[in-house]
This record gives C-alpha cells, sequence and structure tokens, in this order.
C-alpha cells in the first residue's frame, strides 16, 4: 500500500451552514495549488441545521432538577415551577387544636446549577398546595393543578446555591438546640395554621394511616415563583433530593394529655420526607413543571424545520436542540480513506446580555438511529455496560479515561466548543452508521456522563453564529490519509 505524502496528509473540509443549499461555491476554502497538502480539497459538502424541540423528560431520573424564572432577550421567557411530595414519616403527627407549632420550614438543597443574571436578580417565591396527589414520574410538561392560597412566600435577592454559601441552622442534638453549618439551602417558613388543619388530629386515623390514603389527603406542595413581580431576565437554577433533609421540617408542642402531676407539654419534631432512601437508592419525589413561550426568530425555525439557518438556538431544561445534517457525506466514500482527527467547532453569537455570559459551559452532541431513537456517537458513548458501542468508536473514551476528551465545554476566552467526532466520521464513511446526520444541546458541568436524551438538571442556553460573510462559521475539520488507488 503507498500514500501520497508531504509533511502531514491532511485534508481540511470546512462545512458550513447555508440559507439554503444554493451556492456550493462558496462553501469550501481557496487553497493555492502551491500550498495545498493533498491532492485536492473538498468544497461541495455543506452541513445543514435547524432548531429542533428537545422532547420533555422526567425529573426522576435527575439528581437535580431546575427551578426559576427566566427571559431571554434572545430566546424567550421559560418558567419552571416546582412540585413536590409532603411524604409520609414513620410516625404520623397528630396535632391537638392547643397546640403552637414553632415551625414548619420547606427545606430544599441547592444543586451544581444556576443560569441567568447574576448581579440583580430578585426573587419573590411562593408555595401552594397541590390540588391534586403528587404523582411520581411525571414530565416537565405537566401542568399541575394548584390551590389558591399562598402558604409560604419568600423574598431573596439571589440563588445561595454556591459551596460558599452554607447555612447556620439550630438543630436540636443531644436534647440540646445547637447552631450547626450545613449545606447551600433554601428554606422557606410554610403556614402553621396549614399544617395544624392538616395534621389535625380530628383527622381519620384510618385515611393517615397507608401511604397511599396519606398521600392522597396531603397532595403535596408546589413553588413557583410570583411572575408578576419579575423584571430583569431572571434566572434557573437547580434543586436536589437529599435523603433526611429535602422535605418539611415541622416543630411543634402541645399538651400531652395526662393530668396532675403527669401533665405537661411535649416537644414534637419530624421531617415530612420528600426525598427518601429505599433498598434501590434515592427516591426523590419532586419534578420541574416547565412553561415556554419564544421569540418570533425562534418560533419560525420550529414552524420550518426543513429550512436552513444562520443562527442555532439551544435550550434547557427540555427545551431546543439544533439538528445538524451532512447531506453529501456520500461524496467522500469509497476513496479509501483513514480519518486521522475530525473536530466540529462552534462558535457562539451574543455572548452577553446585559453584562454578563448568557452562554451554557457544556454542550452534548449525539445521533439517532434509523428507528430515530436516539444514541450516542462512537467518540461520545459513556455507557458502562452491554449498551456500549461495539466497534471502535470508544477510543477516546478509553484513551484519555473521561468524558471531557469528547469536548463540547465552552474554550475559555474564545467563545467557541469543540467536539471531537474521529471515529463517528470514520463509522459514516465505512457504512457502520447510516445516518449522517446528529444533535447538539446543552448539558451540565456536574454530569459525569455524556448525556443523549434531554435534561432537566441544567438550565443553560446557547446561541451557534453561523451567518454568511463572518469567519466565526461552524465547521468541520477532517485530517485523513488517503491510500492510493
Amino acid at each position: 500500500m503507498s500514500y501520497h505524502t508531504k509533511d502531514l496528509l491532511t485534508m481540511l473540509i470546512s462545512l458550513f451552514v447555508l440559507g439554503g443549499c444554493t451556492n456550493p461555491s462558496g462553501i469550501g476554502l481557496d487553497v493555492d495549488p502551491e500550498d495545498e497538502l493533498v491532492g485536492v480539497l473538498t468544497d461541495t459538502l455543506t452541513l445543514q441545521a435547524v432548531t429542533v424541540p428537545d422532547g420533555s423528560a422526567r425529573s426522576s431520573s435527575f439528581a437535580q432538577t431546575t427551578f426559576g424564572w427566566l427571559d431571554d432577550p434572545a430566546i424567550g421567557k421559560t418558567v419552571a415551577d416546582l412540585a413536590l411530595a409532603i411524604g409520609r414519616p414513620t410516625t404520623v403527627p397528630r396535632i391537638r387544636p392547643d397546640a403552637d407549632i414553632d415551625s414548619a420550614i420547606l427545606v430544599l438543597p441547592y444543586g451544581t446549577e444556576y443560569f441567568g443574571d447574576t448581579l440583580r436578580p430578585n426573587f419573590t417565591l411562593q408555595v401552594l398546595q397541590l390540588d391534586e396527589a403528587y404523582t411520581d414520574g411525571e414530565y416537565a410538561t405537566k401542568e399541575w393543578a394548584v390551590k389558591e392560597e399562598v402558604i409560604g412566600t419568600k423574598t431573596i435577592g439571589r440563588f445561595a446555591y454556591k459551596q460558599t454559601d452554607s447555612v447556620s441552622i439550630i438543630r436540636h442534638i443531644d436534647d440540646k438546640d445547637t447552631l450547626v453549618k450545613d449545606i447551600p439551602q433554601l428554606r422557606i417558613a410554610l403556614s402553621p395554621e396549614f399544617f395544624k388543619e392538616l395534621l389535625s388530629e380530628e383527622v381519620d386515623s384510618a385515611l393517615l394511616s397507608t401511604e397511599a390514603g396519606f398521600n392522597n389527603h396531603v397532595k403535596g406542595l408546589y413553588l413557583r415563583v410570583a411572575e408578576s413581580e419579575m423584571t430583569g431576565v431572571g434566572g434557573l437554577v437547580a434543586f436536589q433530593g437529599i435523603a433526611d433533609m429535602t422535605g418539611i421540617e415541622l416543630t411543634y408542642r402541645q399538651p400531652n394529655g395526662k393530668e396532675g402531676e403527669d401533665a405537661g407539654i411535649d416537644t414534637v419534631r419530624t421531617l415530612l420526607p420528600t426525598t427518601v432512601q429505599n433498598n434501590s437508592g434515592t427516591f426523590r419525589r419532586l419534578t420541574s413543571s416547565i412553561r415556554r413561550t419564544y421569540t418570533a426568530e425562534v418560533q419560525a425555525q420550529l414552524d420550518n424545520p426543513e429550512e436552513h439557518y444562520d443562527v442555532l438556538y439551544l435550550q434547557a431544561p427540555a427545551g431546543l436542540r439544533a439538528r445538524l445534517q451532512i447531506p453529501y457525506i456520500d461524496a467522500l466514500k469509497g476513496r479509501n480513506i483513514a480519518v486521522n482527527k475530525a473536530e466540529l467547532v462552534l462558535y457562539t453569537s451574543s455572548p452577553e446580555v446585559d453584562g454578563f455570559d448568557m452562554h451554557a459551559p457544556r454542550l452534548t452532541l449525539y445521533r439517532e438511529d434509523i428507528a430515530g431513537q436516539r444514541q450516542p456517537v462512537p467518540d461520545g458513548d459513556s455507557r458502562t455496560s452491554g449498551g456500549g458501542y461495539g466497534g471502535d468508536g470508544r477510543s477516546l473514551w478509553y484513551r484519555y479515561g473521561n468524558w471531557r476528551a469528547f469536548g463540547g465545554y465552552m474554550k475559555e476566552g474564545e467563545s467557541r466548543y469543540i467536539f471531537h467526532l474521529t471515529s463517528y466520521i470514520q463509522d459514516l464513511l465505512q457504512g457502520k452508521i447510516n445516518r449522517s446526520e446528529f444533535f447538539i444541546a446543552p448539558a451540565a458541568v456536574s454530569d459525569s456522563s455524556i448525556p443523549y436524551f434531554p435534561v432537566l438538571n441544567t438550565g443553560g442556553r446557547a446561541i451557534i453564529n453561523n451567518g454568511d460573510g463572518t469567519e466565526l462559521k461552524m465547521k468541520l475539520n477532517i485530517y485523513y490519509t488517503q491510500s492510493a488507488d
């Protein structure tokens, strides 16, 4: 076998998104024959792209889920409320009419993600009771029935989610109250009267004796941002379910029901758990409920998915993704090409809004098979068991030992993302993969895997620039060697 050689045997293919595939002569790069490293620079390929919906997801699939209010001037408004269970403790509280409730606190530990305004945020939060029993496994598109009465409210200047935002709280330890530091968490005081009625000793004991009966009675809670009081951009944060923490801390005092010298006051402290630990792991019973309104520019792409666009809009949680196609990849097949390296480079557009960054720090990339089922590309297959790709496509994963080798992270100071797609392009050329289209969407930095389904654990977004007449156009760089015919 012989090879054409002159230093590095390289071909650079620049693939651009066009407004319509009518000007292929403007796709490639003009190369001086004396400077050309290989025989021919292919300039007849194009990358076609459009913004499409990402699909819905269940919060129970993630360790953290998104909450908040974000009015993105480029993409539109996202409202992410939170529905959560009022869990049944081992001993169900029965509150007497003459009891004094010292505190009822909704506790929601923060996750690791925040996206939005970090300079001037201001949120008024409201807690209400669900008007239907909380059910597990609902999609984030579900609209929950909610009662009108607000049973808890809190105004905060920002979501204190960073590790440095630890809180000092009173814990009852060894029969005394002790001030301790705990992880960052949102704490909202709830109405004592609400719980006095909800768990009154007059409620039928049989109704509260089972999980189903208790759940049908208490129904659950609903956390939302008061939209009428929001100004500016706002932001999206994540909350996580932690056993023995996420839920409602309830403390009350009531007579012990005895007379004479035995009469006294009992202090009852209990947690109504939203999240519990069972034999199969952590069972989280909180879910995002998401509503969106898109700008005219975004809606135009959603209404016309067969067109090709100069700007792409990516949005989480479970909002928007971009579909990219390589319609003329067949032109490179049958030429005995060995792909040494393939890189997809994406440039961002409008990175700042009112002085703060508005781009997701991480994106993901995946494909669909011929049945339309989502699959990781070979280079980005982070599955560890039988579902993993069987060919040579996981070489980057094994070679570097972590998912960062696949790429997708914002390159610091350069406003771009780079993906490594060497095995994917090689498999396309060899016919191991038959669909030459793939998808990009935001992903959580905290996710240790490479997701290929809609995510709810981040609120990031990105706008990818690909306008004609600019150098900041998406491109796929392919370096290859070709054997002689």
